[in-house]
């Protein structure tokens, strides 16, 4: 595990988000591009690498400007990328579908607070809509995620 194995994807996937989440914008939804492939190395390295990479990957989100709430992006990446490196290794001990389930339900639970901050007033004035946003961001971030288990799939990682 060499550091040009994760600053190189690092930066890449950090430019994708930049350039392409504003574009690809439905509304105020916006897919995160980010949260895949830190739970790609969470699950391919452990709960350690997956929470370090993920603060600093949401620390260098906030500070190039994409974040609203300074510090909301550490927190939820390295939720997911602690959450996400209990799937290390477990693939070869637990059911295709269930390991599946195991990291979109991590998705949905990043997705949940991600949208519990950003979309605050809503949940105290239309739940409903809050429901929306929540469906509707968790979904198009899944979106990219399952278009990338066509490629490689997360079960393949060894």
């Amino acid at each position: 595990m060499r550091a040009i194995d994760f600053i190189i994807p690092g930066i890449l996937v950090w430019l994708l988000q930049l350039t392409t989440s504003d574009l690809l914008a439905i509304d105020t939804v916006r897919p995160d591009f980010c949260v895949i492939l830190i739970l790609f190395w969470s699950i391919m390295h452990g709960r350690l690498i997956g929470t370090v990479t993920g603060f600093i990957m949401g620390l260098i989100l906030d500070i190039s400007g994409t974040g609203l709430f300074f510090g909301l992006s550490p927190l939820i990446y390295s939720i997911t990328g602690y959450l996400g490196g209990n799937l290390n290794g477990i693939i070869l001990r637990i059911n295709t579908f269930y390991f599946t389930l195991s990291w979109v339900a991590i998705l949905l639970f990043q997705f949940f607070i991600y949208c519990g901050v950003q979309y605050q007033s809503l949940w105290v004035l239309d739940q409903n809509l809050f429901l929306g946003k929540w469906v509707g961001t968790s979904a198009y971030s899944l979106a990219f995620a399952g278009i990338l288990q066509f490629i490689y799939p997360f079960d393949r990682i060894k």
